[in-house]
C-alpha cells in the first residue's frame, strides 16, 4: 500500500510543500479476561513486553493495547487508513498475529510519506497488574522498535480507580501521542 498522505503529490509551490511535523493520535480498549484454558484472554503483553497476569486481553491479534494504539496514532498522522481497516479482525491470517507486524506497517507507510517519529507519549489505564515495574522494559521496547533514543519515549500508568470496566479490572485502555517529522529526500 503507497502512503496516502497529501505530501505524496507533485508540488506546485511553496504552499504545498510538506508540514514540517504531523501529530497523531491514537487509542485502543481491550476487555480482560482469565486466561486460557479457563478463560478467553490471551496473555497480557503491552508494548511487545509479556506481564505476568491472571487475566488478559480477548483479542484477534495477540491483543496489545499499547501497539495497538502506537499503530493507529502513526497511521492517523499521516492520514492513512486505521488498524481495522488495514488489520481487519475478520482475516484469520491476523489471529493471534504478533502487534509488532502492525507497527512496523505503519512505520513503513509512515516513512513511504516522508515522514518519521520523533517522539511518543503514551498513558496506559490499567487497574492490575502495576505498571510501574514494567515500565523500563516496555520503554526500550518501544524505543527500540520505533527506532528512537529512550528519552523520546515516555509511559505513564494510570488507573481509573475502581470506575467502570477499566477502574475494575475487566479491560485496558491505552492513548498514545506521536510526532512526526518530515524528511526531506536526500
Amino acid at each position: 500500500m503507497s502512503a496516502p498522505h497529501p505530501t505524496n503529490r507533485p508540488s506546485n509551490g511553496p504552499q504545498d510543500a510538506p508540514p514540517p511535523f504531523l501529530v497523531g493520535l491514537g487509542y485502543d480498549l481491550h476487555r480482560l479476561e482469565p486466561l486460557a484454558p479457563q478463560g478467553p484472554g490471551r496473555p497480557l503483553v503491552l508494548g511487545s513486553v509479556r506481564l505476568d497476569h491472571d487475566r488478559g486481553p480477548v483479542a484477534h491479534s495477540d491483543g496489545d493495547a499499547l501497539l495497538h494504539a502506537v499503530t493507529d496514532a502513526l497511521l492517523g498522522a499521516i492520514a492513512a487508513p486505521d488498524i481495522g481497516q488495514l488489520f481487519p479482525d475478520t482475516d484469520p491470517k491476523h489471529d493471534a498475529q504478533d502487534s509488532r507486524v502492525f507497527l512496523a506497517e505503519a512505520l513503513r507507510l509512515v516513512h513511504a510519506a516522508g515522514y518519521r517519529p520523533t517522539n511518543l507519549d503514551a498513558t496506559v489505564i490499567l487497574e492490575r497488574p502495576k505498571l510501574s515495574p514494567h515500565k523500563p522494559a516496555i520503554r526500550r521496547a518501544l524505543a527500540d522498535l520505533l527506532g528512537l533514543p529512550e528519552p523520546r519515549v515516555n509511559i505513564k500508568g494510570k488507573t481509573h480507580e475502581g470506575v467502570d470496566a477499566v477502574g475494575e479490572g475487566r479491560a485496558v485502555e491505552v492513548h498514545a501521542v506521536v510526532l512526526l517529522q518530515h524528511t526531506p529526500h536526500k
